[in-house]
């Protein structure tokens, strides 16, 4: 039976063409093609799981996955590379990796978060298959590593740390100078670390349009990978959606959609999305604060906005309530938020 994860056959197709084996060796025991690959979409995480053995058993290229990853190029990535590209900073770029992985693999989970003078990207493989997590996390890290290279421009050096919640291999020295710097083995997290004030550093390929694009793109995809049938990531898409007129300066906007507005668009009674949405262990009112303060963090880090500003662009007509909404949210002001990010 096969997995129920899978990964872009893109990806699969880069592996295919690495150099590393034969092609007909790369895909033996598939019951695959190139041709095949060609023609899909996505491969299911087993077989290429078994793609990646058959190359492990016979390459002496130590550190081949680490090194894949540094040959996958944006338009591998389709409208997740593109839109991290396009984004305004490097936070909002891995934004983008960590919100939208699952366009292109999703066997993964992503989580960006701050951790003390850091930003720290960690990863989680959820196949259960520890030998095929380990090469594709280390393909992934690659990944985002050459993505900050992209948009600081220059190596990132030892200002980013590498770790793993994996025990080192053999050939743990070969990943070091691959990835230009420290290697952690056994952490408690697999991820990449970025110096915390990294994140406001614009990328020099920001283009609005272009990221509004493709991150309505990446969201269309993955509400198809559920058949729009999971109700969390319709709400979640159509406040998103809201809340995108905010931040590329509609002031037209307006108030984000109520429960009887979302119900209307989904063609279903307020009282089934009530129900479907706690048996997700969520509720309208939870999604639409995350919504709401994932735009209020974005309007804050830009210096002309002021606080009343974003208030009201959120849609709180008194400051005073955007401002106890905001402290219910974070534990703090929005100014005090503000100035301990800059």
């Amino acid at each position: 039976m096969d997995s129920p994860y899978f990964a872009a056959a893109a990806y699969a197709l880069l592996f295919l063409r690495s150099n590393l084996l034969a092609p007909e060796q790369v895909l033996a025991d598939t019951d695959l093609s190139e041709a095949d690959l060609q023609q899909r979409d996505y491969v299911s995480a087993d077989k290429l799981a078994t793609m990646l053995r058959n190359i492990d058993a016979v390459t002496d290229n130590p550190g081949w996955a680490a090194r894949t990853g540094a040959q996958l190029g944006a338009s591998t990535h389709g409208p997740l590379g593109f839109a991290a590209l396009s984004a305004p900073t490097l936070g909002a770029a891995l934004q983008v990796m960590a919100d939208y992985h699952a366009v292109r693999n999703t066997s993964i989970t992503a989580r960006l978060e701050p951790a003390g003078q850091h930003y720290r990207f960690s990863m989680q493989e959820l196949s259960n298959d520890d030998q095929y997590g380990f090469w594709i996390l280390q393909t992934t890290l690659k990944v985002l590593e050459s993505l900050i290279e992209t948009i600081i421009g220059h190596p990132v050096g030892e200002n980013v740390e590498i770790s793993f919640a994996y025990p080192a291999p053999d050939y743990a020295p070969e990943l070091e100078s691959i990835y230009g710097t420290r290697c952690l083995f056994d952490a408690p997290h697999t991820a990449i670390s970025i110096p915390r004030s990294w994140q406001h550093i614009p990328s020099p390929l920001y283009d609005e349009g272009t990221y509004r694009a493709n991150i309505a793109k990446c969201r269309q995809i993955i509400s198809s990978q559920s058949g729009d049938k999971n109700p969390e990531t319709q709400v979640r898409n159509l406040l998103a959606n809201h809340f995108d007129e905010v931040l590329s300066g509609n002031l037209d906007a307006g108030h984000p959609p109520g429960l009887e507005q979302i119900t209307e668009q989904l063609h279903i009674t307020p009282r089934t999305l009530i129900r479907r949405l706690k048996r997700a262990n969520t509720a309208y009112k939870t999604l639409l604060e995350e919504a709401r303060l994932r735009c209020a963090t974005t309007l804050l880090q830009q210096a002309h906005n002021s606080v009343a500003d974003v208030g009201y662009r959120l849609g709180y007509r008194d400051p005073a309530n955007f401002g106890r909404a905001f402290r219910t949210w974070t534990g703090t002001t929005p100014a005090a938020w503000r100035r301990a990010q800059r």
